[in-house]
């Protein structure tokens, strides 16, 4: 019986190959698409009001960047995409797949230079969603939420909110923060009769710290060395606690407890106390202690207390390491870098403070402050130094908008809490 030809090994070979080829370029071209689909801000469509901030985590996920945590007013970034990226990215994949653009996000489109990604904002006032959408488009509604709700001292905001009682001080100045780059937060001890108090304050130190733009070891590291030294999360001795730092690679470590959670429910009030020390972890030495007490008879909110109490404590220890100076001007703004020169771009501006009555605006690119140039600096810790300004003091901005330059000069508010 004849036999039918069949093509030769090579032949089969290669329509294998050809085979494997289309069907990897299928799969992974999906990548860059399916990031989108992910990153899309039409995962914003799951807010509504009312929602807590744990409510928001769980709908649309942790954010991209804190812009503001001030105690009271929380803003959150999320860099998204468009609603139908996903239909440009599809479009273009078989064209960027021969440049590894669909395995390889953000690599898609390389050649059409298309920004994927956009900022949008999430608003939370006293940890209730107040906002969001993008920067310019609630603008208003940002105002809005940060004038609504009781004061910070002199903050603003309505009236009836008392100011915490806080206490800081230790040898650490503008000499030796430098040696300190990198902190490890442990977790505080709980107050009595107040599980998990202690984590929630640590968690809100962690992100004030990194506010005043110093480096913090992440808990999964540091719950990392705990379990490789067999060393218990909270209640471990000062000895353990530096051996802890070190090896998580930290130049201090801070510990601190919470000795009142209380809620009065009759009263729909609270109060809060706390406190905290920073250590040198090769040394021992107490660099800064601080203690604070806040009982509020307008609100049952008392992690909103603990954040306003931390807030106090370390806007004394960023004033007294030379982080912060004793004035504010009532602007938020991100160094960036373009073209080799390095500017503050203003993300936002609080309404009724030095920076917005001086004219300055949302968008505007600082690059000299007190006639010193930003693109001199090497960090971002160097260009806050470079723009710190005293209470009462002159901060003159030199600044870029659309292209044309302007000089403003801004007087400095006295900072809440110092």
């Amino acid at each position: 019986m004849p036999q039918r030809p069949t093509g030769s090994p090579a032949r089969r070979r290669r329509f294998l190959a050809v085979v494997l080829t289309l069907c990897v370029a299928a799969v992974c071209s999906g990548c860059g698409v399916a990031y989108t689909i992910v990153k899309s801000e039409s995962k914003l469509d799951k807010l509504a009001l009312p929602m807590t901030k744990s409510q928001v985590v769980d709908e649309i996920g942790r954010p991209d960047r804190v812009l503001r945590d001030d105690g009271r007013l929380l803003v959150w970034e999320y860099s998204l995409t468009a609603r139908k990226q996903w239909l440009y990215e599809l479009g273009l994949c078989p064209i960027s797949i021969w440049i590894g653009g669909c395995l390889f996000y953000p690599f898609t489109n390389i050649a059409a230079e298309h920004q994927r990604e956009y900022p949008y904002h999430v608003v939370l006032v006293n940890d209730e969603l107040c906002a969001w959408g993008t920067p310019a488009a609630i603008l208003q509604r940002r105002r809005a939420c940060a004038s609504t709700g009781a004061p910070f001292g002199s903050s603003a905001g309505g009236a009836g909110r008392p100011e915490p009682v806080v206490s800081g001080n230790g040898p650490i100045d503008r000499d030796s923060i430098d040696r300190y780059r990198t902190m490890a937060v442990m977790l505080f001890e709980d107050a009595a009769g107040a599980p998990g108090s202690g984590s929630r304050v640590a968690g809100i130190v962690t992100t004030l710290l990194l506010d005043l733009d110093v480096h913090m070891v992440e808990r999964a590291k540091l719950d990392e060395v705990l379990k490789e030294q067999v060393i218990q999360l909270t209640h471990a001795d000062d000895a353990n606690v530096l051996k802890v730092g070190r090896l998580a690679g930290a130049q201090a470590i801070i510990v601190g407890e919470v000795q009142q959670w209380e809620r009065y429910e009759q009263e729909r009030a609270h109060a809060v106390s706390l406190s905290l020390r920073m250590i040198d972890v090769e040394t021992g030495l107490l660099l800064f202690s601080a203690e604070g007490h806040l009982t509020d008879p307008t609100t049952e909110d008392r992690e909103s207390s603990a954040r306003l109490i931390v807030h106090r404590m370390l806007a004394r220890f960023g004033s007294q390491a030379g982080l912060l100076g004793s004035g504010r001007i009532g602007v938020n703004w991100e160094l960036q870098e373009e073209k080799g020169a390095r500017f503050y771009l203003v993300r936002e501006l609080r309404s009724g403070l030095p920076a917005e009555k001086a004219g300055l605006k949302v968008g505007d690119r600082i690059v000299a402050c007190n006639g010193a140039p930003l693109s001199a600096v090497n960090s971002e810790r160097d260009a806050k130094r470079l723009c710190r300004v005293e209470a009462g003091e002159t901060l003159r901005l030199d600044i870029r908008r659309a292209d044309s330059p302007l000089s403003l000069m801004v007087i400095a508010d006295k900072r809440p809490g110092l």
